[in-house]
């Protein structure tokens, strides 16, 4: 027979409450250290050119591949801040129950996408590291900045599924106030 659930400890929630704190700092120091690095380069390539009538040719092949990983981070950092946009109108205007459905439902869909994206981001790592691909100018491994899909889709994820919990948690709070 089986005896009535255990509850999940407090401690355990607060680990991973700490955990995706430090997640969150991360992804904003990265983000903000990439532009700064990528506007420098940027900008010492400027100056190059117009003094020497030359350019820095790696430059702009490391700032595209860069640009790949602040994309994904940054879309980590706006699905954390719910800053994607979003048709609420409907949502908005259906019961509580309805609205809890409806952020379930959606959870399972970005889930689905991001699960997806994941292995088509470790096929594209794979293929590229299978074939020794290299960056034009720099001869860089590929397949270090094709990391970048299947670790944005994994962050995204755990920061979509965080979304929906909390906003399952605030529907919750204003359903017993009334």
């Amino acid at each position: 027979m089986l005896g009535a659930p255990h509850p999940v400890p407090r401690s355990y929630f607060k680990g991973v409450i700490v955990v995706l704190k430090i997640l969150e700092k991360t992804e904003e120091y990265i983000c903000a250290f990439l532009l700064l690095f990528m506007a420098g380069l940027a900008f010492a390539n400027v100056i190059v050119r117009y003094l020497t009538n030359g350019s820095l040719a790696f430059t702009e092949e490391l700032i595209i591949n860069l640009f790949v990983w602040i994309t994904v981070l940054g879309g980590a950092i706006a699905f954390r801040k719910k800053a994607h946009l979003g048709v609420e109108l409907v949502v908005n205007r259906l019961p509580i129950r309805g609205q809890k459905i409806a952020i379930v439902f959606g959870a399972i869909c970005t889930v689905a996408l991001f699960v997806s994206l994941f292995n088509q981001g470790i096929g594209l790592v794979a293929q590229e590291y299978k074939n020794q691909m290299v960056t034009y100018s720099m001869a860089l491994p590929m397949w270090w900045f094709g990391l970048a899909v299947p670790f944005g889709a994994i962050i995204m994820m755990i920061h979509a599924v965080q979304a929906a919990i909390e906003e399952l948690q605030t529907l919750s709070a204003n359903q017993d106030k009334h």
